[in-house]
C-alpha cells in the first residue's frame, strides 16, 4: 500500500504517495516527473542521479523515499540560471550532458562551503561524478572559474552575441577570430547549441519520456552459455495481474537479423538454441517493471546443455563445438582476412633487423553512462514510432523495416539525446525490437531498458584479440617489411566484427610508409557475448601491438623513438600500401610538436626509478568506404530550408551528436 509523503522540492512543499520499496529517484521521476536526476546504475556508482538532500549531494538511487520525509530535497530543475550552469556552458565541459545534472549539483554544494576550490579539492567533491565524454578537465575548469566569467557571452547570451571565449573563457581578442564577412559564429569558439538544456536539465533522454498508457518490458535471457531449448511454459507468467503480453520465438519473426548482410546471424528470440549467457529467449510487457521482473521468473525454460567454447583457438579446432550450422562459418570462423601488398620476403630479406613478439589485447566494454533504453508506439495503419537512444537511427529504421515486413516510410526513429555511445549504440537492439512487438501486440506504448548488469550481458565491446606482430628495418630506422596476424574472439554473433578484423589490418599502414605488408586475420565464434564496434574498433590493439615491436626496434638500433617514428612518417597527398588513400596529415608537425612541448629531449632516460616518457600514435578511418547496407538514396546528405523572411535557416541532416558536438560544428559550416 502506498503511504503519504510530506516533503520540501526546490523550495515548494509537496505531498505524493509512494510505494514502501520506492527510491528517491523513483519519486522524483516516476511521480513528480523531474527527470533531470538520471538512473545510470541504480548502485550508487556513477552519480547520475545526485541531488540535494538538506543542501548535501547524495545517490537518489541509494535513498528510499520514505527517508525524506519533512526533508528538503534540491534538483537540476530547482537551478535558475545558476553561474555554474553558465560556467559548464562556458568552459565546454558538457558533451553527451546525461552526467551534467548530478555534476552541478555536486559542485553547487561544493562551492556553498568553499567558492574557490582548487583542482584537486574540486576533484574530490567531484570523484562521485562519473563521466566518459570529457576526461574531467574543462569539469574541473568550470567548477574551479565558475565566478570568472564575463558578464557577457558566458554561454546563456553566446547566440548573436558576437563574444568569442578562448581556450580558458577569458574572451578572446576580436581579431583572434576574424572570419569572413565577419560573421558571429564562423571560426569562433562557441558554446553547444545544446548545452543551456542539458547544463539546466531539460534535455529529454529516452529514459525521461512517458506516454499515456505506457506499459514497461523486459526480456528473459539465458543462464547458460550453450544449451538447446527444448520447452517454454509462459502460461503462469501470462495469468499475472498486470502483465499484458508475453513473446516467445513462435510469436517474432523469422528473419535473422545483424549489422552487415553478409553476415546476419541474430535471432529476435531464441528459436532452437541459446548460444551465450544473456542470449533472449521471452520478452514480456506488464504494468511496470516489478512486474515484469516476477513474471519472468514465472516463465518455464526447459534446456539440453550443450558443450561451450570460449577461446577462439579451441573454437578453430575440428571437432569443437559449433556455433551456427552454415557451411560458411566452418570452425566457428565468422571472418577470415587474407591480404598481401608488396613483398613481404624480399622486404624482410632486406631488413637489417627484424622483431617479432606477440601480444594479448583483452575485452572491453565502453558502458556510456546512458544504458540502453527505447520507447515503442505502434500507430493505426501498421506504422511505427521507436524513440531510442542510438547512434545509428537509419540503421534502426532500416532493420525494423526488415523484421517487420513494412516500408520504411511507416518507421519513424526518433534519436533523443543520446548519453555516450562509444559504439555500443551503433546496430539495432533486441529493446527496440521486442518493445516493437509488445507493443502492436498490446496496442500500447512499451518502454525497454537495460539496466548495468544487462548491459554488460548484452555485450557489443571491443574484442579480445591475439597478435603476432613482425617489423623489419634497417639500420636507419627505415621500415622494410611488416607481417600481421590477428585472432579476434568475437562472441556468439556477428555485429561489427567483420569490420573489426578488416581494420585490425587494414589501420596498420596508414601511420607510417610501409613497402610491403602481409595480414592474416581471423575473426572467431564462442559462446560469449558478441563483441561489436568500440571506438576505432579493431584498431587499438594492433597499434599497441606495432607501437610496442617499432620501440622495441628503435632501441635495439640505438634511435630515439620519435626520430624512428619521424624516419617513416606518412606524408599528406598519399597511399598506403593497402591503397587507402590520406589526404591531409600533419604526423610529422604532430611528432615535432609532442617532443618539443613534452620535454622530451630533457626527461627521456633522465627520470628517475619508476619515471617515464614514451610515446605511441595512433589513427583511425574518416568516413567509410561504403555504406553497411546498399539502398538507392545517398548515405550522406544533408538540406537546409531558409525560411520565409529569410532571417533563418533550418538544417537538416542524419548525423548522430552523442556527444562530440556535431550538431554544433554543422551549424557553424551551415552558416
Amino acid at each position: 500500500m502506498k503511504r503519504l509523503l510530506s516533503l520540501c522540492v526546490n523550495g515548494d512543499s509537496t505531498q505524493v504517495a509512494v510505494w514502501p520499496q520506492a527510491t528517491l529517484l523513483d519519486l522524483l521521476r516516476t511521480e513528480l516527473g523531474l527527470t533531470g536526476a538520471k538512473e545510470g546504475c541504480g548502485s550508487g556508482d556513477c552519480g547520475a542521479c545526485t541531488v540535494l538532500l538538506d543542501g548535501e549531494p547524495v545517490n537518489a538511487c541509494l535513498v528510499l523515499a520514505l527517508e525524506v520525509e519533512g526533508r528538503d530535497v534540491g534538483t537540476i530543475e530547482g537551478l535558475n540560471d545558476h553561474p555554474l550552469q553558465k560556467a559548464f556552458i562556458a568552459h565546454g565541459a558538457i558533451q553527451c550532458g546525461f552526467c551534467t545534472p548530478g555534476a552541478v549539483l555536486s559542485a553547487k554544494a561544493l562551492i556553498e562551503k568553499n567558492p574557490r576550490p582548487t583542482r584537486e579539492e574540486a576533484a574530490r567533491a567531484m570523484s562521485g561524478n562519473l563521466c566518459r565524454c570529457t576526461g574531467y578537465t574543462k569539469i574541473l575548469d568550470a567548477v574551479t572559474r565558475w565566478n570568472d566569467l564575463p558578464e557577457e557571452g558566458n554561454g546563456a547570451e553566446a547566440e548573436g552575441s558576437g563574444v568569442a571565449l578562448g581556450a580558458g573563457g577569458e574572451e578572446a581578442a576580436p581579431d583572434q577570430y576574424d572570419s569572413p564577412g565577419g560573421t558571429v559564429v564562423v571560426g569562433r569558439r562557441l558554446p553547444r547549441i545544446d548545452a543551456p538544456e542539458l547544463a539546466s536539465g531539460r534535455a529529454i533522454f529516452t529514459d525521461d519520456i512517458r506516454l499515456p498508457g505506457m506499459l514497461f518490458g523486459k526480456i528473459l535471457t539465458s543462464p547458460h552459455a550453450h544449451a538447446r531449448v527444448l520447452n517454454i511454459d509462459t502460461s503462469r507468467a501470462e495469468a499475472l495481474e498486470g502483465v499484458k503480453a508475453v513473446l516467445t520465438a513462435a510469436d517474432v519473426p523469422e528473419t535473422s537479423y545483424g549489422v552487415s548482410p553478409a553476415r546476419y546471424d541474430e535471432q529476435v528470440l531464441a528459436t532452437d538454441r541459446v548460444r551465450f549467457v544473456g542470449d533472449e529467449v521471452a520478452a514480456v510487457a506488464a504494468v511496470d517493471e516489478e512486474r515484469c521482473r516476477e513474471a519472468l521468473k514465472l516463465i518455464e525454460v526447459e534446456y539440453e546443455v550443450l558443450p561451450a567454447v570460449f577461446d577462439p583457438f579451441e573454437a578453430m579446432k575440428e571437432g569443437a563445438p559449433q556455433l551456427h550450422d552454415h557451411p560458411r562459418f566452418k570452425n566457428n570462423i565468422n571472418t577470415r582476412v587474407d591480404w598481401n601488398f608488396g613483398d613481404v620476403e624480399a622486404g624482410f630479406a632486406e631488413a637489417d633487423i627484424v622483431r617479432e613478439h606477440t601480444f594479448t589485447g583483452n575485452r572491453t566494454y565502453q558502458q556510456p553512462m546512458e544504458p540502453h533504453c527505447a520507447v515503442a508506439r505502434w500507430e493505426p495503419a501498421d506504422r511505427l514510432t521507436l524513440w531510442s537512444s542510438t547512434q545509428v537511427p537509419h540503421y534502426v529504421q532500416h532493420q525494423m523495416s526488415r523484421l517487420l515486413e513494412i516500408p520504411e516510410g511507416d518507421v519513424r526513429v526518433i534519436m533523443t539525446h543520446c548519453g555516450g555511445g562509444f559504439g555500443g549504440k551503433a546496430e539495432v537492439n533486441p529493446l527496440e525490437i521486442c518493445g516493437t512487438l509488445l507493443s502492436r501486440k498490446t496496442g500500447k506504448p512499451v518502454k525497454m531498458r537495460y539496466t548495468r548488469e544487462e548491459m554488460i550481458r548484452h555485450g557489443r565491446g571491443r574484442h579480445k584479440q591475439h597478435i603476432k606482430m613482425k617489423i623489419g628495418a634497417r639500420r636507419d630506422g627505415t621500415i622494410t617489411a611488416v607481417q600481421e596476424e590477428a585472432v579476434l574472439e568475437g562472441g556468439a554473433y556477428s555485429s561489427f566484427g567483420i569490420v573489426a578484423v578488416y581494420y585490425a589490418g587494414a589501420m596498420v599502414p596508414t601511420l607510417y610508409r610501409i613497402p610491403a605488408f602481409k595480414f592474416d586475420g581471423y575473426r572467431v565464434y564462442t559462446n560469449l557475448p558478441a563483441c561489436g564496434a568500440m571506438r576505432g574498433h579493431g584498431c587499438p590493439h594492433p597499434r599497441f601491438a606495432f607501437e610496442g615491436v617499432l620501440d622495441m626496434l628503435a632501441e635495439e638500433l640505438g634511435l630515439d623513438p620519435i626520430e624512428m617514428r619521424l624516419k617513416n612518417a606518412m606524408q599528406p597527398d598519399s597511399r598506403t600500401v593497402n591503397e587507402l588513400e590520406v589526404g591531409s596529415c600533419e604526423m610529422e608537425a604532430c611528432l615535432h610538436a609532442v617532443r618539443e612541448r613534452s620535454g622530451w629531449e630533457e626527461k627521456k632516460g633522465r627520470l628517475p626509478p619508476g619515471k617515464g616518457i614514451g610515446i605511441g600514435c595512433g589513427g583511425f578511418v574518416s568516413g567509410a568506404g561504403y555504406p553497411i547496407y546498399r539502398s538507392k538514396f545517398p548515405h550522406s546528405n544533408a538540406l537546409i530550408r531558409v525560411s520565409e523572411d529569410g532571417r533563418a535557416a533550418t538544417l537538416f541532416t542524419g548525423e548522430s551528436d552523442i556527444g562530440q558536438g556535431s550538431n554544433t560544428v554543422l551549424s557553424q559550416i551551415a552558416a
